[in-house]
């Protein structure tokens, strides 16, 4: 089955469920960006709702997604799922759903300005020892203001803080302990008392200022992900799953456009 996947893509490329989500390549995407996911959050919490999952996979994930249905299923279960990776945005145009890239960490940052607006409570959690503290500090310093009432480092066996958080009971619960790491433990806690609760991979990282973000131009044309491994060389083995989503797109593409040109039997 995951031969034939890799070879041949999912049966159905492209497709709506039954949530309104476009399903691109077995990724269940929110056709929403920023602004739109920061105000239905922002009104879902104040209507009193709890437990509100959120999913940014990048292109690594995504590809993942595709060959294990293990892993496409994590996304299944989320309320939201946020195209965070150029490469799944431009196969979702391809195939003919387009679907707005809303970047992981740029949707994290924002969410903790509306904290900031709204008084809700923050809590990190991921990254090595350290991390979490120096990126509670960067938001101290650049959000003054914001309610932090915790952070813990993502290094840990078991359920960790899970305790703490479900004491703390924040607004805000962001979770960077990359995937499917990070998922599986948030869609373990999500009745742990916690409002929304987001996966944001190496955002901690970044804003504890370990990596610095790509230029803003390569960002905008969707080449982030070279620009982190030009930085971190180690990432390099992460690169597969970028000609891995064209190929899988090309071949999907090329199926629809021999479906819609074979004519229907007995015409």
């Amino acid at each position: 089955m995951k031969l034939r996947k890799a070879a041949l893509g999912p049966q159905i490329p492209v497709r709506r469920d039954e949530d309104g989500r476009v399903v691109v390549l077995e990724v269940p995407l929110t056709p929403l960006d920023a602004a739109a996911v920061r105000e239905e959050l922002s009104l879902r919490l104040a209507a009193g709702e709890r437990g509100l999952v959120v999913f940014t996979p990048d292109a690594h994930a995504s590809a993942w997604a595709l060959l294990d249905d293990k892993r496409a299923a994590l996304y299944r279960r989320a309320d939201y799922v946020l195209c965070d990776g150029a490469g799944l945005a431009w196969s979702s145009r391809v195939l003919g759903c387009p679907v707005p890239r809303t970047p992981g960490v740029d949707t994290a940052w924002e969410l903790c300005r509306l904290a900031r607006e709204l008084d809700w409570s923050v809590y990190l959690l991921g990254g090595r020892p350290g991390v979490a503290a120096l990126a509670a500090g960067r938001l101290h310093k650049e959000l003054p203001g914001i309610r932090l009432t915790g952070h813990h480092h993502g290094y840990f066996q078991g359920q960790g803080p899970a305790g703490q958080v479900s004491s703390l009971t924040p607004d805000l619960l962001l979770v960077g302990m990359g995937c499917p790491r990070q998922e599986r433990w948030i869609l373990e806690q999500r009745h742990g008392g916690a409002g929304i609760l987001m996966g944001v991979g190496g955002a901690l990282d970044l804003w504890a200022g370990f990596h610095r973000r790509a230029p803003r131009s390569l960002r905008n044309v969707g080449l982030e992900w070279a620009w982190r491994t030009l930085r971190e060389p180690r990432r390099a083995t992460r690169l597969w799953a970028i000609p891995f989503i064209i190929y899988q797109t090309g071949i999907c593409r090329l199926r629809l456009f021999l479906q819609y040109r074979t004519p229907a039997p007995g015409n």
